[in-house]
């Protein structure tokens, strides 16, 4: 009965949830636009590291059953914790901000492969108190890479995979050194030739290099690390390709060249991180953290690249048997794609052969230079590389102190500067001979006004080569500066913490083409853009006794929009969204932990409301004929829920454990759609109204349930089995579909009407999955290693993980763009072997 009170308000809230779903209501909607239904949360379900230990602090910097869940059992489902977007976390290494100021989220591949070096890290969840950041609402975590931190050891594994890649060699080495030195290094390589998806390789390095010295109460270290990567990529496709295929691991990016598979869409990046840091004990209440880093480097992707030729993707609509009207001549071809793999594949040689057979072309004042020509065959298919070569610096400050036993001060001031370069280059002319930089649809749009035509009017007919940029090219640069101070009250029954941070963002744009259609807004420095970041929070625990506690926290930010959302179309000019400004977020959190010999559980409570959003991409619109740019402004969302865990020993040795992610993620408003299309500043849609609220947010399962078992054996061998289930998944949806304009022309409530607003719900999924080990001994001071894991051993391989509704539609038949679908891999395994002395 002592875990009464803690059931009883699960029972609560969870009946709660419930309860406001099915008493959701329609919004009411103006007569002009009665066609448009506010979809209800009921409507729509017919149808996307902490332990807590003693009563001095709950949280420490290791894992909880529920982080670990989350991080390695529900990755196949792609789970985000609380539906947050990586945005909403804060990643540090040695003291030094890792988060892309361009996106906000953070790429862990720039440090992949470096597993070993990487483990040591201070975490916090959710809104609790950091002494290293203000952090995000989804915590902040702070690895330590110093090499004086780092195991003194000698250590090499090999692993074997079917996923990504199949092969891993990883090393590492620290040495024990005198008079305060300390030096780490550790390297890696994966490769597979080809991955558990056709058509896809995996080629990558990594290395890393620690230096620290330690003086009696100061100590400097520096690392430099970075991660090498080559890998060829896998798109979502619609379902009639997976069907025709017989086979969800269909991928539409590669093709037959000589024999051999090549992929169209390739990743290479290569962004090498330096860290110095000085950490400096002032004294015994007071130490203070200096850390200065700096990135660098190319990151971008493959893609192919057309002008006055045929669509090459074998998945595009026209080429799919859906689109042939005739029956017999569409089961015809269906027969015939089932057949024939290369007819579902990119078909090079016919790429290779347009160009080859083309007639030769002169092109007369090239780069405007009066009387120069160029003659030879014009490439009709390229390949392109898209590019975002970053260099991002970053300081941060940070002081501790603590007065008495009781009171603890952190203080710091940060300062981030990045610039990325965006732009296109010529990787492979396919057989030809040049390429010639002029905007495809503007070749239609403008036949007569050859200034329009340029993508760099400044040099027009201009000519481009392997290895040329071309299309657009800009840069994007971002300072943010910032300070932030937080107070910890540690008490004998309570905690109380405060935190605020304040801080600047300015972001601009530098064009490096004059834009034929943009001549005006599209060269050189655009003007600055400056918001205010506005951050506070506030907690208190009360800890019933050593074992039992209850928490509390609410916190309130204020966010710039991010920089890629900013800007209509950043490629052509630099016109800014319509009512731009700062993203809202309220957010608090409440619940229980328990930590007992035999027993250990958490209950949190949360809820988070998103106000005042953008959203800005692009697409080619069918009904506007031209690629356009669609921003959606005022976007509200809301994100509640309850997280449960709970692990319990059940004899020695073996130990229980149950999961539970219980969410509600969705929008709550009804944002405004401005539509401008590439080749004209005119808007298209100005303020047009998405009916959008109450849909759920997509990306993330919005309930996951796990349940396991856990054997430790003495003989130091383990064994763990964890079954999960995913449920409340739902597909990305197109906003324009929800609009008053795309139904005007659909019988009201028709299959037609009803499959143009309906937000597709996935089906609800499982996963089983295995992992297991041995440790030996050998002497006293040699060891060695054995792990397997097997992931989906169901071998589940109809578990759609996501997708999205493409932004191509077509009143007259809305399934002439079908959505496309990602499945998760089937059975998987992996297996290491490691060495260590």
């Amino acid at each position: 009965m002592k875990h009464f009170p803690l059931l009883l308000f699960l029972f609560f809230f969870i009946s709660n949830i419930q309860a406001q779903e099915e008493s959701t209501q329609k919004d009411s909607i103006p007569e002009t636009t009665n066609n448009i239904p506010i979809l209800s949360l009921s409507e729509s379900e017919l149808e996307a590291d902490d332990d807590f230990e003693n009563v001095s602090g709950m949280l420490t910097a290791s894992r909880d059953i529920f982080s670990s869940t989350a991080a390695f059992n529900w990755g196949i489902s792609r789970f985000k914790i609380r539906g947050y977007d990586n945005n909403n976390s804060e990643i540090f290494i040695n003291g030094s901000n890792m988060n892309d100021l361009e996106t906000g989220g953070t790429y862990w591949s720039a440090w992949g492969g470096l597993n070993d070096v990487f483990r040591r890290r201070e975490a916090t969840f959710g809104l609790s108190a950091s002494e290293f950041t203000h952090g995000g609402i989804n915590g902040a975590t702070n690895v330590n890479i110093g090499a004086a931190a780092q195991m003194k050891q000698a250590r090499i594994s090999y692993a074997s995979s079917n996923r990504s890649y199949f092969h891993r060699i990883m090393a590492v080495y620290t040495p024990t050194l005198k008079n305060g030195w300390a030096v780490s290094l550790s390297g890696s390589r994966r490769w597979a030739d080809e991955g558990y998806v056709n058509g896809t390789f995996y080629d990558a390095w990594s290395y890393f290099l620690g230096v620290e010295k330690e003086f009696s109460n100061q100590s400097i270290a520096f690392n430099v690390f970075g991660a090498p990567n080559k890998r060829g990529k896998s798109s979502a496709s619609v379902q009639e390709m997976y069907d025709i295929a017989d086979d969800n691991t269909y991928n539409p990016n590669w093709g037959y060249q000589n024999g051999e598979k090549r992929n169209a869409k390739v990743g290479k990046t290569h962004q090498p991180i330096s860290i110095l840091q000085h950490k400096w004990k002032v004294n015994e209440t007071m130490r203070l953290s200096t850390s200065v880093s700096y990135q660098f480097g190319n990151n971008g992707s493959t893609a192919l690249d057309w002008n006055n030729a045929r669509d090459p993707r074998p998945d595009y609509y026209r080429y799919l048997p859906s689109y042939v009207e005739d029956d017999a001549a569409a089961a015809e071809l269906y027969s015939a794609m089932e057949m024939d793999e290369n007819l579902r594949q990119i078909d090079w040689e016919t790429l290779y052969n347009t160009n080859w057979f083309s007639p030769e072309e002169t092109v007369e004042n090239v780069n405007g230079v009066e009387g120069e020509t160029v003659t030879g065959i014009r490439s009709r298919y390229i390949v392109e590389e898209r590019r975002y070569d970053k260099k991002k610096a970053d300081l941060n400050i940070v002081l501790n102190k603590t007065y008495g036993d009781n009171i603890k001060i952190s203080a710091g001031y940060f300062y981030r500067w990045q610039k990325t370069k965006n732009h296109k280059v010529v990787n492979d002319l396919l057989g030809g001979d040049y390429y010639l930089d002029v905007d495809r649809f503007s070749e239609r749009d403008f036949p007569n006004d050859p200034g329009v035509l340029q993508n760099d009017v400044d040099n027009p007919n201009k000519v481009v080569r392997e290895g040329d940029s071309f299309g657009y090219s800009y840069d994007s640069n971002i300072n943010k500066t910032g300070v932030w101070v937080q107070q910890q009250i540690n008490l004998d029954k309570v905690d109380v913490f405060m935190s605020l941070n304040a801080g600047r963002t300015q972001f601009w744009r530098t064009g490096h083409f004059r834009n034929g259609r943009f001549p005006d807004n599209s060269l050189g420095d655009s003007e600055k853009q400056n918001f205010l970041d506005l951050a506070a929070k506030a907690g208190l625990t009360y800890k019933i006794n050593g074992r039992n506690y209850i928490f509390a926290n609410a916190g309130y930010s204020q966010r710039p929009p991010s920089y890629r959302n900013a800007y209509l179309s950043p490629r052509t000019r630099d016109e800014l969204a319509p009512d731009l400004t700062s993203e809202k977020i309220m957010t608090t959190e409440g619940g229980y932990h328990l930590k007992s010999p035999g027993f250990k559980a958490r209950a949190t409570a949360y809820y988070t409301k998103f106000e005042d959003g953008i959203s800005t991409r692009s697409f080619y619109h069918d009904g506007e004929q031209a690629f356009v740019n669609f921003t959606l402004n005022g976007i509200d969302k809301q994100h509640f829920g309850i997280e449960l865990a709970g692990e319990a020993k059940i004899m020695a040795g073996l130990s229980a454990h149950a999961v539970a992610s219980i969410g509600q993620y969705t929008y709550t408003s009804r944002p405004k759609a401005f539509i401008s299309q590439d080749n004209s500043s005119e808007l298209v849609a100005d303020g047009r109204t998405v009916y959008q609220e109450n849909f759920y947010i997509a990306g993330t399962p919005q309930q996951a349930f796990n349940i396991g078992l856990s054997y430790s054996s003495p003989k130091y061998w383990f064994a763990n089995v964890n079954f999960s289930y995913f449920n409340e998944m739902y597909l990305n949806f197109n906003p324009d579909r929800r609009t008053a304009e795309a139904v005007e022309n659909v019988a009201y409530q028709s299959a037609d009407w009803e499959s143009t607003i309906k937000q597709e719900k996935l089906n609800s999924q499982i996963s089983l999955d295995l992992f297991g080990g041995k440790s030996f001994k050998i002497k006293n001071d040699y060891f060695i290693y054995l792990n397997v894991g097997v992931s989906n051993v169901l071998n589940n391989k109809n578990f759609i993980t996501g997708g999205f509704e493409q932004s191509r539609f077509a009143d007259e038949n809305i399934n002439r763009f079908p959505s496309r679908y990602y499945y998760a891999y089937g059975i998987n395994y992996f297996a290491s072997i490691t060495f260590r002395y």
